[in-house]
């Protein structure tokens, strides 16, 4: 049985997200996954895209009302305060196109990077230092700042990750999913739905941790978003407003065990 378990808000029932479809090994069975039924879905992305949509028009108020105009010879406020628009710009596309909890969760960590990078442009346009970017947490970004770096060792020494499907690097990780995982507990992640196919049967609805997608079908899976090693906020803004975030149909992915 998967023992990931949900998170987030209640909303108001809609329509079901879109799912990734993904075969069964062969003799598997699948009475014992576990399932959310659609309304419970939809109520969850209904949840999220409320609190997105909150977020978005805060942000966009703070950078509407903005006097900042950096100067040519400012190339770090300048760099930060494009980025910032980017990332605005970046949020609202995605947030048109959203159907799966991560895709919610991306539009809220882009529209952390544009008020982060807002923030940073108008201390260097002041001759200030720019405040602290917290890094977000591996396993759920809708999680407070990331405190840690996780990692377990192994037999020979080395290190891996805790959890199965998440990739074997150093993680940043909030203080909660850090607790968890010292309790041998697996942590609080988002997750993603998903329908397996075993023989005749299927099960829609399976809950599975979003980086179990593959990263060629997920762009969130691909970048943590934004927080694995080779990533960075302003690929994460780049990749978005190409339209990498739109899924591939018919997906070939490894399923839970």
């Amino acid at each position: 049985m998967i023992g990931w378990r949900l998170f987030g808000p209640r909303g108001i029932p809609g329509q079901a997200p879109a799912e990734l479809t993904v075969r069964a090994r062969k003799g598997a069975s699948l009475d014992a996954l576990p399932r959310l039924e659609p309304r419970l879905w939809a109520s969850l992305c209904e949840g999220l895209r409320r609190q997105a949509t909150a977020r978005l028009v805060e942000v966009g108020e703070r950078l509407g009302a903005s006097q900042l105009s950096p100067a040519g010879s400012e190339d770090l406020a300048t760099r930060d305060y494009m980025l910032a628009l980017d990332a605005y710009t970046a949020a609202g596309k995605l947030l048109d196109e959203a159907a799966t909890p991560p895709d919610f969760a991306g539009v809220l960590v882009l529209l952390d990077i544009a008020a982060h990078r807002f923030a940073a442009a108008n201390a260097r346009h002041q001759g200030k230092r720019p405040p602290h970017v917290p890094r977000r947490c591996f396993y759920n970004p809708l999680h407070g700042p990331a405190a840690h770096e996780s990692d377990r060792p192994r037999g020979n020494g080395r290190k891996r990750s805790a959890v199965r499907g998440a990739p074997r690097t150093r993680l940043p990780v909030c203080a909660g999913c850090l607790h968890l995982l010292q309790s041998k507990q697996s942590p609080d992640v988002l997750v993603t739905p998903v329908t397996v196919r075993a023989g005749r049967g299927r099960v829609a609805g399976v809950p599975v941790p979003y980086y179990a997608v593959p990263a060629a079908q997920s762009l969130w899976s691909a970048t943590g978003f934004g927080c694995l090693p080779g990533c960075s906020d302003a690929d994460l803004v780049a990749r978005v407003l190409r339209g990498e975030s739109r899924r591939a149909a018919a997906p070939r992915a490894a399923p839970p065990r």
